[in-house]
């Protein structure tokens, strides 16, 4: 099992940072839920890419005493199941979903030599967009409760729908992000390019699933 982390930085200052790591141990073992019951348990290795770089980071892990399991603390700027960077699959679904743009202009915008592939770039947009519904459903329940006064709510409710969800889902992930920024200080330094990596955090926290 992982926990979406928010370390306060992006890859190259992560890598900088976290030769000599401290990394939050946190207080219950999501598994169990019992306090107090986590140790060290060691890094694994994995690579981060970009169109232009290959970054390789330690991900912490740790064990659980009470029921002895793993958990690992995965970096908010990258996802579960992909090889790239966050920032760098986002720039795709936004250019896809948001700017309306043809995969050959996606691939210009988004890919340096030929990297990523333009069938990836694909895969990228085909599994957001078979996510974004659960996702945009989610946000709408917590605005409804949290920020009634959001322009985003839809007046049916959460159970009609989002027209066009992968675009719904980007543009509530804004209005999200506005959400939090009143309640927690330390995104209040977020802005747009930071809008998909504070919503995995957010929801990973929730148990929705996969985003991309």
């Amino acid at each position: 099992m992982v926990i979406v982390t928010e370390f306060g930085c992006l890859v190259h200052e992560y890598v900088k940072r976290f030769g000599q790591p401290v990394f939050p141990r946190p207080d219950r073992c999501p598994h169990c839920h019992v306090l107090d019951a986590l140790i060290g348990h060691g890094f694994y290795w994995r690579k981060a890419l970009s169109p232009t770089a290959v970054y390789v980071l330690r991900i912490k892990r740790w064990y659980c005493k009470a029921c002895q399991r793993t958990i690992s603390l995965l970096p908010s700027f990258l996802l579960r199941f992909r090889h790239y960077l966050l920032d760098v699959i986002q720039s795709v679904v936004v250019a896809r979903f948001e700017d309306g743009a043809s995969w050959v202009m996606v691939a210009r915008r988004c890919s340096v030599d030929g990297a990523p592939s333009t069938r990836t770039l694909r895969r990228w947009c085909e599994s957001f967009a078979e996510h974004a519904a659960v996702w945009w459903a989610a946000i709408q329940q917590t605005l409804a409760e949290h920020d009634a006064a959001s322009p985003l709510l839809d007046p049916l409710g959460q159970a009609a729908g989002p027209r066009e969800a992968p675009r719904a889902l980007l543009r509530a992930a804004l209005h999200l992000l506005a959400w939090a920024k009143t309640r927690w200080a330390e995104v209040v330094q977020y802005g747009l390019a930071d809008r998909l990596r504070f919503l995995w955090h957010w929801g990973a926290g929730r148990g929705l699933g996969r985003l991309i």
